[in-house]
């Protein structure tokens, strides 16, 4: 099974220059890790891209924090 908590953390990383080490899963996305809802978009089309899943954009609203994304993934995500 995938770890998509730490998938979705190096993608954080990869995207946004953030150290690992500062991201957890409590993390909130707008107040701790400075992602604004473009980035968040960005972020989403890059988990598209990787899972072959697509996200309506009503549900961005419910990531607040990383641990809303792994969950999402691990409820929706198939093709892995």
């Amino acid at each position: 099974m995938i770890d998509y908590l730490e998938e979705i953390k190096k993608m954080i990383v990869q995207q946004f220059g953030l150290e690992e080490d500062t991201i957890e899963e409590e993390s909130f996305l707008e107040t701790d890790l400075n992602v604004t809802e473009f980035d968040l978009e960005d972020l989403i089309a890059q988990i598209e891209d990787k899972y072959e899943i697509e996200i309506p954009p009503e549900d961005y609203i419910k990531f607040k924090q990383v641990a809303d994304i792994a969950n999402y993934l691990y409820e929706h995500a198939t093709n892995v």
